[in-house]
């Protein structure tokens, strides 16, 4: 679910119909900045939080060894040969921002290479249907989707190859890459008439299957952490018969998201 401005309609109480006619084209603009700042909010701080914890270093080589400086701090982090080295293992967890909310995902990887891996990821996030309509009362702070009936999550389990590019021609603290995955996907309909957490025990399972096509690059000279930021493309077709909006048949369950990957090597 997403909120999207095109699609604003204001909810009015009755005694208030007078007063909002005549102040409509002037509130409009403003209550338009404050909503789109409040469901931006939590992208905000989500973005914030993982950019806060990027060191502000300095290269430099020293005796074979590249040193960071934290000019915040007079200590000096010495990375040695053991740190520096490829890994052939990492595994870790990711938060996806996309056109249909937040979801988040939990990967594997195996390095053949330091060019060629291959991966396996999972992931959990609703896919919403292009013809459902959000409506957001300011008067209460509520928002609701009055053609919707089931809300649909995809769980995409993809195993795929990934390939660097450009290693001879970057440093490697950029590592940017391209990835493709494909993979049976599971989802799980709930009624949408009912709190979330409760709809969760009042769903149905069903399957398909579907890939994905990425790209995205990893960043800093420590390979025993992993720091990596992806878009990627979901393409999902769905079985016959799943309906999230009354207006008809979900026609897919595809996605575009920003990814954001923290984990370990190994």
């Amino acid at each position: 679910m997403y909120f999207c401005p095109c699609r604003f309609q204001p909810f009015h109480a009755p005694f208030i119909d007078r007063i909002a006619r005549n102040f409509r084209l002037a509130l409009f603009p403003l209550f338009m900045d404050i909503l789109f700042m409040k469901r931006m909010k939590l992208f905000r701080t989500t973005m914030g939080a993982f950019l806060s914890i990027l060191p502000i270093v300095l290269p430099a080589q020293e005796e074979g060894r590249i040193v960071f400086k934290d000019p915040k701090s007079e200590e000096n982090r010495i990375l040695g040969e053991d740190a520096l080295h490829p890994r052939t293992h990492a595994t870790g967890m990711g938060l996806m921002i996309g056109n249909d909310g937040f979801g988040i995902s939990g990967f594997y990887h195996h390095a053949f290479s330091e060019v060629v891996a291959a991966f396996a990821d999972i992931s959990f996030s609703e896919a919403c249907d292009v013809r459902q309509i959000d409506y957001y009362d300011y008067w209460t702070g509520e928002q609701y989707s009055p053609n919707k009936i089931n809300r649909v999550f995809r769980v995409p389990l993809f195993i795929g190859v990934q390939y660097r590019l450009f290693k001879d021609d970057l440093a490697d603290n950029f590592r940017p890459f391209l990835q493709a995955g494909a993979g049976p996907v599971l989802l799980y309909i709930t009624p949408a008439d009912m709190e979330f957490f409760t709809s969760l025990g009042h769903g149905y399972t069903d399957f398909t299957y579907g890939g994905y096509l990425g790209a995205g690059a990893y960043f800093g000279f420590d390979r025993a952490s992993v720091f990596g930021l992806n878009l990627r493309y979901l393409i999902i077709p769905t079985p016959s018969g799943i309906q999230s909006v009354r207006q008809g048949e979900l026609p897919n369950a595809n996605g575009f998201f920003i990814g954001i990957q923290l984990g370990a090597a190994f």
